[in-house]
């Protein structure tokens, strides 16, 4: 399987099982470059699980988001088209406008772990298997292995299964925020339980 086949099926995992989000309405042309470029820098990782040649799970995280979006900008032109749907409409443009501004922090992110577990999907016929917290456990050790052993996690409100599972892997809450106005998320402090020991 090709690298762009990997970044495209990581897309459609995200799509398919983080719908609720706003990155998912962005396409799986934005996602494919989106996840591209976490892969390719040294302060960023995506970790994937596979089965049958094909991609069933995926875990990615990062030391800050900057980096991450100055290497999609190196791919200028399939950005570009990616983001033309959303161009087109206001309300996109504010929230991607919105992203941009929580990426840059604001005074109370400056107490939060800077490293973050940006997203993580299982395929659903993947299920009850424990690969969920193998990932979440893989991206621990990629922290750990860059001397950072905590990591913010930020959920939505609405995702009751994913505060349960970031619950039972140890992650406690920090804080409240709004990444989008109007759409509470509780921020996490997460790292791997063996870190934690």
């Amino acid at each position: 399987m090709s690298k762009r086949e990997i970044y495209r099926r990581v897309a459609e995992l995200h799509i398919a099982n983080i719908d609720q989000g706003f990155l998912s309405s962005l396409g799986v042309g934005f996602l494919s470059l989106l996840y591209q470029a976490i892969d390719e820098g040294e302060d960023s990782v995506l970790l994937t699980v596979e089965s049958d040649d094909r991609v069933v799970g995926f875990v990615a995280g990062s030391m800050g988001m900057g980096p991450v979006y100055r290497r999609m900008l190196r791919h200028a032109p399939r950005l570009a088209l990616a983001l033309l749907p959303s161009v087109l409409s206001p309300r996109r443009v504010w929230r991607i406008i919105e992203i941009l501004r929580y990426s840059r922090g604001h005074a109370q992110a400056s107490s939060w772990p800077r490293a973050e577990l940006l997203s993580i999907a299982l395929d659903p016929a993947c299920r009850g298997r424990d690969m969920a917290a193998a990932l979440y456990q893989r991206l621990a050790q990629f922290f750990q292995s860059k001397g950072v052993a905590e990591f913010k996690i930020v959920v939505g409100a609405a995702l009751g299964p994913a505060h349960k599972f970031y619950q039972r892997m140890g992650a406690v809450p920090i804080a409240q925020t709004e990444v989008h106005q109007g759409e509470r998320s509780t921020v996490y402090s997460g790292r791997s339980p063996e870190l934690s020991r």
